[in-house]
């Protein structure tokens, strides 16, 4: 049984006239694990308003909320993968797969939790929960929204931001500028051990509405992979094709091209207040 309460890991006191309560906090999962996350959502807990959940990349997961503009009469809550993130900054390659491949067990069921937590909060408009996945996040999310779907747990929309399909093709091609032999191993750990989160597998079977966004530009998601994603999607559907490189925290251009787009298709299909 999942528990019901979230322990605030931090919750410092808010500044005169804050309109938004930002803090960390933790649940069980099922399986005896922890899910970590961060919630920015209105000062008053007595309006219900509408959710997203974000998955990011790996290496923000746990920056996510500062990297976003405030999200007015709604609630946001990040997701921070289960790893330890100076530990992973020390590791091999092939480390750093191990590590992918412990997560990826352990995602979906993290995920599962977080949104029963999620529609349990007095704050949230259980009808209006929607989930995000940009880089990493949009690669896992066709499994995610797969295992929530077989479990009864529906969102209201999804949206996929700089994602792609074919694992290994994704490593190989990212890695390729850092050394041919790098590339090879990436692809082939990739292929052998990734298999479960391979977004080809999962894509055809989701259920919802859905908004892809992919950069013409992205030098770590090939454009090949970003077009195989959006074939495998099933409708109804929107593409949006963006301008610029991968977005991280030194090129925030493409981010704000994608919380513009995703707000405003959002707030268009009434699951975000404006």
């Amino acid at each position: 049984m999942i528990a019901s309460f979230a322990r605030p890991a931090s919750e410092p006191p808010l500044p005169p006239r804050a309109t938004h309560r930002t803090h960390a906090a933790e649940i069980p999962d099922s399986r005896g694990g922890t899910v970590r996350f961060e919630v920015r959502r209105p000062v008053d807990e007595r309006a219900a308003v509408p959710v997203l959940i974000i998955l990011a990349g790996i290496k923000t997961g746990h920056q996510t909320l500062s990297r976003l503009p405030e999200c007015g009469a709604n609630a946001l809550v990040a997701y921070a993968y289960p790893y330890d993130r100076a530990r992973w900054q020390r590791r091999s390659a092939a480390g750093r797969g191990l590590v992918a491949w412990r997560m990826v067990y352990r995602v979906s069921e993290q995920i599962a939790a977080l949104l029963e937590w999620v529609k349990r909060q007095p704050w949230c408009d259980a009808e209006r929960v929607s989930i995000g996945g940009a880089s990493l996040g949009a690669i896992v999310l066709p499994m995610i929204l797969r295992e929530l779907q077989s479990r009864g747990l529906g969102v209201r929309a999804a949206v996929f931001a700089c994602g792609g399909a074919g694992r290994a093709a994704l490593a190989y091609l990212s890695l390729r500028r850092r050394s041919f032999l790098l590339a090879t191993a990436g692809a082939v750990l990739a292929f052998l051990c990734l298999r479960r989160l391979e977004p080809a597998r999962h894509l055809p079977h989701v259920e919802g509405a859905f908004l892809v966004l992919s950069s013409l530009d992205d030098e770590l998601v090939p454009r090949r992979c970003a077009a195989r994603f959006e074939a495998l999607l099933p409708q109804p559907k929107q593409i949006l094709h963006l301008r610029g490189e991968h977005p991280d925290s030194h090129r925030p251009e493409l981010l704000a091209s994608v919380v513009e787009a995703t707000r405003d298709w959002l707030v268009a299909r009434g699951a975000f207040n404006p």
